[in-house]
């Protein structure tokens, strides 16, 4: 029923069209000069020779034609029964050699309905190309929909990865969070940084680190209750905060801000272990507002840095009580085993944060990037209207797609490589080094002495850091062309060691001062060489390489 209403719809909105009358004009013109005499207008046509009529016959083309092509094939082929009707007669009652007239009668209609199904063949395949351009638009918009998409994870992976990067070099609170907002101020093209700590005992926030304020709004903010202001209310309520201009907000609870000049805001909560620790705030002076991508953006490494802080935090107590009771055997045996207990905890946080974004990088990221790389793919293959230019764009965008899902899944291995849950450290170094070097095209190569064997999971996993924060040293500022993977199994040690053949630098024998030289990287690893018990030994002179050792005694491994 639905079909037969659009077919009559279609079909008054024909008779409607003032095609039709032409057309309708065309058929009264043909029926005129085909009948002249038998109409009486013969004297009206005395130029024309109306014993054949070859060419009235030959004229009903046009209506025939201008049919099939304005309202499609089916009105051609009525339009020629129309044209037939009209010029049989003649041919049977009228013509003195009705052989040549029927003849000629079939022969117009032959080439009127060839005519029509040219037309068809004509505006089938415009449509097909029509098609073919819309779909291409249609691609090209979704692509860049995509590009934009992977384009923004790209720079939230980007800048997660150098965040985290940075808080992973130290285990000292002060250390990781300047590290951290230094970074945030970079990605989130802020010109203020702030990160408060949430006092449990007197559940207050306090200014712990900050960047871009004057000394007197720090001492005006240092203190806050929870619930008073932006981030106390971050931190009552666990939900993210977006100020659009902080100086005009009526939530706004002390008039230091509006005299500091800060208006964009946003501030997330700091948690860890499932609770709010503190809230991390980036805010800007001038009007340019903060966007829901920017809070995509800074949430995820609020949560690193929530869970990095808290470790640091940790250790720090740990430190502390170990300074008190390190003359007490008995204790200083209870201490070796709580540092065990947090070299757990602390490694356990950092690679459950690592693997569940490795996770997601992998089941969501990585996935939507194939199948958009398979669209495209098909797009390619299907498309055989399509010209050179729009090829040469979807293939370059392929190459883009398949450029980004590459990286995607090498930053995804790096977070937390299977082969080490799998398979242990060795043959999880092994993946490091070779891929390291294929990466970076530095030469590394290998080396094991002594009795190959397991270790403890964290263990493992604090290993594997080390060498992979040594080995992104190498291939980031040592200039070197190859280094050595030395890893030596002993009876009462295990002795990892990095050699390059860079540059070097400037060393003298200890690591009190990395810290305040910048040389972070090197911090955190000696921090990771001492949750094992262990030491960090550097060897380094200016021309002639780095070697970095870590032993590790064999009980604790």
């Amino acid at each position: 029923m639905k079909k037969v209403l659009v077919r009559e719809g279609r079909i008054l909105t024909a008779v409607r069209s003032p095609h039709f009358l032409i057309v309708v004009a065309m058929f009264v013109v043909g029926l005129i000069l085909h009948y002249p005499q038998q109409l009486l207008l013969a004297n009206l046509f005395p130029s024309l020779d109306f014993s054949r009529h070859a060419i009235e016959r030959i004229l009903f083309l046009l209506p025939m034609t201008y049919a099939g092509f304005i309202f499609g094939v089916r009105a051609g082929f009525i339009g020629a029964a129309v044209a037939l009707a009209i010029m049989l007669p003649r041919v049977f009652l009228f013509s003195p050699n009705q052989t040549d007239a029927l003849l000629e009668t079939f022969s117009v209609i032959i080439v009127g309905g060839l005519v029509n199904l040219w037309f068809q063949g004509y505006r089938r395949e415009r449509e097909r190309t029509q098609q073919t351009l819309l779909k291409l638009e249609t691609a090209q918009a979704e692509l860049q929909s995509y590009i934009r998409v992977v384009s923004s994870n790209e720079k939230r992976l980007t800048a997660f990865k150098e965040v985290s990067d940075a808080v992973s070099q130290s285990l000292e609170l002060q250390d990781v969070l300047n590290a951290a907002i230094n970074k945030v101020m970079k990605v989130m093209e802020a010109e203020v940084a702030q990160v408060f700590m949430l006092n449990e005992e007197s559940h207050e926030l306090e200014l712990e680190v900050y960047q871009g304020i004057s000394e007197e709004f720090a001492v005006e903010v240092n203190r806050l209750k929870v619930g008073e202001g932006f981030n106390g209310r971050v931190v009552q309520t666990g939900e993210p905060l977006v100020v659009e201009d902080a100086s005009n907000d009526p939530r706004l609870t002390r008039s230091v801000v509006k005299r500091e000049g800060l208006h964009a805001q946003i501030i997330v909560p700091l948690r860890a272990k499932g609770r709010v620790i503190g809230t991390l705030c980036v805010a800007r002076r001038n009007h340019s507002r903060f966007n829901s991508e920017d809070l995509e953006l800074l949430h995820p490494i609020a949560s690193h840095i929530g869970v990095a802080a808290d470790n640091a935090r940790l250790y720090h107590r740990e430190r502390i009580m170990a300074k008190q009771i390190a003359e007490d055997a008995s204790v200083e045996k209870d201490m070796r085993e709580n540092l065990s207990f947090y070299l757990r905890r602390v490694t356990r946080a950092q690679e459950e944060e690592r693997t569940r974004i490795a996770r997601e990088l992998h089941d969501e990221t990585a996935q939507d990037l194939i199948a958009l790389s398979r669209q495209v793919d098909d797009l390619i293959s299907r498309g055989n209207h399509l010209s050179t230019s729009d090829t040469a764009l979807l293939k370059g965008l392929q190459d883009q797609i398949d450029r980004t899902l590459s990286g995607v899944r090498r930053f995804s291995q790096d977070l937390r490589p299977s082969i080490l849950d799998d398979l242990g450290l060795l043959p999880a170094l092994e993946w490091l080094t070779s891929d390291t070097s294929q990466y970076f095209g530095i030469n590394i190569k290998i080396r094991v002495v002594g009795s190959a064997h397991r270790f403890a999971p964290e263990v493992e996993l604090v290993l594997f850091r080390i060498v992979q924060e040594a080995l992104r040293n190498v291939c980031k500022h040592s200039a070197a062309s190859k280094a050595k993977v030395t890893l030596e199994f002993g009876e009462e040690n295990t002795v990892v060691s990095v050699r390059d053949n860079g540059k070097g630098f400037e060393f003298q024998k200890g690591t009190r001062d990395l810290d305040s030289s910048g040389k972070l990287g090197l911090v955190g690893m000696q921090e990771r060489a001492r949750l094992l018990g262990g030491s960090l030994d550097i060897e380094s002179e200016m021309g002639k390489g780095t070697n970095i050792v870590v032993t590790v005694p064999l009980a604790q491994a």
